[in-house]
């Protein structure tokens, strides 16, 4: 009977707390931006939850083309704690929601927020046809997204690895792993699989080294933070144990070492490939006439070479040192 008064109390409290939204909106309009970040703080605790359904109407306003353009931001920066799968008109709240991040600029400010709630709405099936192709550009930004954020663990779902897959940009593709890859979460069963199939299809060739280099740290990073214990992941989970970081360790562990295979087959192709007949002179006359021509392995890999001009490359180095004729 008490258990059945608390959750009255508290669903009363939480509708009270909605009916403020509107205000809190029209606040930050106004610069008082302090009342829209304590909203967000109890938003967040019961994200999802019931306390939205009061104000679906007001985000409807707000969020309308029509509207004063100034109180997008404060939408913007609220709607990862809206239950887009629950919305009765949720995919009319969609195409309201894409053209206001579309007026907005392409700024830090908005990232973390705008690709939390693009990953949540991607994750709904119904909803993704409403997402237009640049707005997944937001994922290159890689925002900090923050230890507890239901974008990124919705967002390792087979769907939706190979919906961003299927934009063949190998840039987008790139940062979307990089954004679910989390110490904080892990990956959902199926879309983990995915993820290894894509990685050895679309990340072997050479010119993909860039894009290897850039994951491993990020999966470095993510191991290293898992190798520092349930001390440190209970400060956001306290329900952690060390399965949940086995869990992740295996995942994340698994990936490290497609990508580290790849390499390694990457830079023995490189190595195991017979020199190839060129063109060019190596020797001339006194009248600069060429006498012949040279035998170089080295041509097959200037692609690559002028790729890595930015980067460290010892194993090219290596390879046309050891087959390159003094």
């Amino acid at each position: 009977m008490a258990e059945t008064s608390d959750r009255g109390s508290i669903r009363s409290r939480c509708k009270a707390i909605s009916a403020l939204f509107p205000y809190v909106v029209w606040r930050e309009r106004d610069g008082q931006r302090a009342m829209l970040d304590a909203f967000l703080r109890v938003a967040g605790v019961h994200r999802g939850g019931y306390m939205w359904y009061h104000i679906e109407s007001s985000v409807s306003t707000l969020l309308h083309e029509e509207s004063r353009g100034s109180l997008k931001p404060a939408i913007i920066l609220a709607s990862p704690h809206f239950p887009w799968d629950r919305f009765t008109n949720r995919e009319y709240l969609v195409k309201q929601w894409v053209v206001a991040v579309s007026t907005l600029s392409y700024a830090d400010e908005f990232s973390q927020s705008v690709v939390d709630a693009l990953l949540q709405i991607a994750s709904v099936g119904t909803l993704r046809p409403y997402i237009p192709a640049d707005m997944w550009l937001w994922l290159n930004k890689r925002p900090l997204l923050p230890p507890v954020c239901t974008g990124r663990y919705l967002g390792s779902s087979q769907d939706l690895v190979q919906k961003v897959r299927g934009l063949g940009d190998i840039e987008t593709f790139t940062s979307y792993l990089f954004l679910v890859w989390s110490e904080w979460d892990y990956l959902k069963g199926e879309g983990f699989r995915e993820m290894l199939t894509s990685i050895r299809k679309d990340l072997e060739e050479i010119q993909m080294w860039r894009h290897r280099e850039d994951l491993l740290r990020r999966l470095n990073r993510v191991l290293g933070q898992l190798d520092l214990g349930l001390g440190h992941l209970r400060q956001h989970y306290p329900g952690f144990d060390e399965g949940d970081i086995q869990l992740r360790k295996d995942q994340y562990g698994t990936l490290k070492e497609v990508l580290c295979e790849m390499d390694r087959k990457v830079n023995n192709d490189l190595i195991s490939e017979p020199p190839v007949e060129i063109g060019h002179p190596v020797h001339t006359n006194s009248h600069g006439q060429a006498k012949g021509v040279g035998r170089c392995p080295c041509v097959r890999f200037l692609p690559y070479v002028f790729s890595c001009m930015s980067g460290s490359f010892p194993t090219i180095l290596l390879v046309i040192k050891n087959r390159c004729p003094p």
